[in-house]
């Protein structure tokens, strides 16, 4: 899964293997395993390919269950030095034996935390590199790309004119919309949602959007918080007494990623018929008796697992099945009327079939062998460029929970403290959502919103995804202005 380079990262990673332009001598290193591989993976741009092929080997771990060539991981390589322009480390911000927060100067100019996760055992290689655009509580947008700035009619002009050549090259299958307030500038689709049937791709279809579904679970969060119905203090044995560790772990934990609960994308999910995960609940089991990464509040890594939990305890406060929740305060109020945790094979016209490369070397494939038969309170319900734009534009205007929950829903503070920062009228963040064979974006700066949704793989949509984000971060501030 990935998350894409933004300001708020509440969404699933890609394993990303980059390189940088300089080693960072200056950088206080830990005297750790993990710190020694992150420090050759910075290294890895001074050498040639032969030395990036070396450090693959010495240094990543290794995954049976999703082998991946050495080839995709320097295709990997090249795409992500293509989007930053080389990572400059300047200081170790966060140290744990299995995670290692490096602060680092992308050579675009972009602020950007690298997150290395290792093995849980020694010697800790690397299980993949999650890169966040800019260090945790800094504040506003990333920098704006070099260029001049750009007014509406130039943007749409050039945004369309990316997507098209992507597109023309064969780099890029998907929809994508860029509005301002309530003025739409671009919206449209390029490729095909079903290779087999040669079915084109349109505005109106609906993509699985991964991650981004943890939204979802947020704002459902913060409105039974609002109504009194949960607190984020309490303990979730309120709510799954008979869950492991349950009175340690507290509803916030779980929505920051603290409570040390495992992830189900593990051993138990790849050995499970997936037909059978057609309920929140049936992801339970593939991962209630792992053991905790970490004593719940002491640190923070990435759960869907946790997420999942979520989704229990909204059916417990609710007492309505998780899906339903939604429907019902979600997603109608908000008018997504082609939202929903799709079932696979239930007949449900106008949906991107996913293509994926991961796997084997024979090139893209319908990805429904890795695919669950329904997505979670994690992920995996599928919406369209409409909806999303319309969750967008029902969360911000207040209809879905006061300003105060709307804002903790996208990354802010949580409501009531004592010195929670005043609310912003527009708010910038970023969410994104992928797993092979699907991508998806969801971005705010200030007024403007950028939605991008795909169904191929996150590695190759990134580039697309980072063209269109450059455009829209050099769009002049103010109202929309006529265009032709």
């Amino acid at each position: 899964m990935r998350r894409r380079l933004g300001a708020i990262a509440v969404a699933a990673c890609a394993v990303l293997c980059v390189c940088a332009s300089v080693a960072g001598a200056a950088v206080q290193w830990p005297d750790t395993e993990l710190a020694r591989h992150a420090r050759a993976w910075f290294d890895m741009l001074a050498g040639d390919e032969a030395a990036a092929r070396a450090f693959f080997a010495e240094h990543m771990a290794a995954n049976p269950q999703n082998p991946v060539t050495i080839e995709t991981r320097l295709q990997r390589r090249a795409g992500v030095l293509e989007r930053t322009g080389g990572l400059t480390p300047l200081e170790v911000v966060d140290d744990d034996v299995t995670r290692l927060s490096v602060r680092c100067k992308a050579g675009n100019g972009d602020d950007v935390v690298a997150v290395f996760e290792g093995e849980p055992v020694a010697p800790h290689r690397l299980l993949g590199v999650r890169l966040e655009a800019k260090p945790p509580g800094s504040g506003g947008p990333p920098p704006r790309p070099a260029g001049p700035a750009l007014d509406d009619a130039e943007a749409a002009r050039q945004a369309k004119a990316w997507l098209d050549s992507r597109a023309a090259s064969g780099a890029w299958s998907g929809a994508a919309l860029i509005a301002r307030g309530d003025d739409v500038l671009v919206s449209g689709a390029w490729g095909e949602a079903d290779r087999a049937k040669k079915i084109p791709n349109t505005t109106d279809t609906r993509f699985n959007v991964g991650s981004i579904g943890k939204m979802f679970t947020r704002v459902a969060i913060a409105q039974l918080a609002q109504a009194g119905k949960l607190s984020l203090d309490d303990r979730l044995s309120r709510f799954l007494p008979d869950f492991p560790h349950a009175d340690s772990i507290t509803i916030a934990m779980l929505c920051a990623h603290r409570s040390g609960v495992g992830d189900f994308f593990n051993d138990a999910y790849e050995a499970t018929d997936k037909a059978r995960l057609r309920h929140n609940r049936d992801y339970l089991p593939l991962f209630r008796d792992q053991p905790l990464w970490f004593a719940p509040g002491t640190s923070q890594r990435y759960s869907n697992g946790g997420y999942v939990l979520l989704g229990e305890v909204i059916a417990k406060a609710s007492g309505e099945d998780y899906y339903d929740y939604l429907a019902k305060h979600v997603f109608g109020p908000a008018g997504m009327t082609a939202t929903a945790a799709l079932v696979e094979g239930d007949g449900t016209k106008g949906v991107a079939r996913g293509y994926s490369a991961k796997g084997g070397p024979e090139g893209e494939r319908d990805n429904a062998g890795t695919r669950p038969a329904r997505g979670s309170a994690a992920g995996g319900s599928y919406s369209t460029l409409s909806d999303l734009l319309a969750l967008d534009r029902a969360l911000l205007g207040g209809r879905l929970c006061d300003r105060a929950w709307s804002s903790w829903v996208v990354g802010g503070p949580r409501p009531g403290g004592a010195n929670a920062p005043a609310v912003p009228e527009s708010p910038s963040f970023g969410f994104a959502g992928g797993a092979p064979g699907l991508n998806a974006e969801w971005m705010r700066e200030g007024d403007v919103v950028m939605i991008v949704l795909t169904n191929r793989d996150p590695e190759v949509a990134a580039p697309t995804v980072q063209g269109l984000q450059d455009v829209v971060r050099r769009m002049k501030p103010g109202a929309a202005i006529a265009r032709p």
